[in-house]
């Protein structure tokens, strides 16, 4: 990672200057979506799963989960069978008429560097267009 910051100063040799930091940014945890869009028709159920896998130098586990706004989004956290190591969030949603949904999962883990992982939840009901023949 490279950032260059403009540094203003009331030294009147040198008013400005650019500060450059650099540095290695390592991953801590991997989280596949990052956000989750849903498309779909009323009366459907729509449905993903969020991958969530820690770094191996940075092991964590996740505590719980909230969710903020919308009843009809639906979310379920997994600890994954398979290797122990990471999560799924399983994710449903449904509605009987057209419409945009969202919320906001927030997982608590015992991470010292990411105490709180959120995920964006967004759904979207269309009503089928009529075609004309």
């Amino acid at each position: 990672m490279k950032k260059v910051i403009l540094v203003k100063t009331d030294d009147p040799g040198k008013r400005k200057f650019n500060l450059v930091v650099k540095g290695l940014v390592e991953k801590v945890v991997d989280i596949k979506p990052a956000s989750v869009f849903l498309n779909g028709n009323p009366g459907e159920t729509l449905e993903s799963v969020v991958t969530i896998t820690p770094s191996e130098k940075y092991k964590f586990s996740i505590l719980g989960m909230e969710q903020k706004f919308n009843k009809k989004i639906k979310a379920q956290l997994v600890e994954s069978d398979k290797d122990k190591k990471s999560w799924q969030v399983k994710i449903k949603s449904t509605s009987d008429k057209a419409g945009r949904l969202h919320d906001v999962l927030t997982l608590k883990t015992d991470s010292l560097y990411r105490p709180v992982l959120t995920i964006k939840v967004y759904a979207v009901f269309l009503k089928k267009q009529k075609t004309k023949s």
